[in-house]
């Protein structure tokens, strides 16, 4: 085998590596989007070592309101741009009570069904430190980048079968 198929074939595996890991979390983000399950990534530390600051919560927007029981924890809205995930501390007539975890008192106003977002169903540490990096300018520059190569790159890979024909003259 010569120096340029062992470099092909490397150029291929790693090519087949990336491309295949792009594909599967994009499938996977789609598949989770469809299921209504939105990701937020968690700013403060109010909920402690349950949501450390970095994590992303997994929330289930299908999940309804009136479901939600005490010791959930739910995401809601206190502004148009400012989201909150904090565990259900009460349920009333006025909605639901909630406080973080690390917080001394309940939170100021309940969370009313015009506000709520849904129930967090898991969480990932530090991935929100990356989704945060993404937003930035230096993060989109990569992104976009990463794409263009693996689209360039794309242009260059070549299945095996076709390394093989290519060889042995037959195409």
């Amino acid at each position: 085998m010569s120096r340029k198929q062992v470099v092909r074939k490397v150029f291929n595996a790693i090519y087949r590596v990336i491309s295949t890991t792009v594909i599967a979390i994009g499938v996977i983000l789609g598949v989770l989007y469809l299921c209504g399950i939105r990701l937020y990534h968690v700013k403060s530390g109010s909920m402690g070592e349950l949501l450390p600051i970095g994590c992303v919560c997994f929330v289930s927007t299908y999940t309804s309101f009136d479901s939600i029981v005490v010791n959930d924890v739910i995401s809601f809205r206190v502004s148009d741009d400012m989201l909150v995930t904090h565990r259900a501390v009460a349920i009333t007539d006025k909605g639901i009570a909630t406080q973080g975890d690390m917080n001394e008192g309940p939170d100021p106003d309940p969370v009313t069904e015009e506000n709520y977002i849904g129930k967090t169903v898991f969480a990932v540490p530090y991935v929100g430190y990356f989704l945060a990096w993404l937003h930035t300018k230096k993060g989109m520059v990569t992104l976009v980048t990463t794409g263009v190569v693996l689209i360039i790159a794309g242009c260059f890979y070549r299945s095996e079968e076709n390394d093989e024909e290519n060889i042995s003259g037959e195409e």
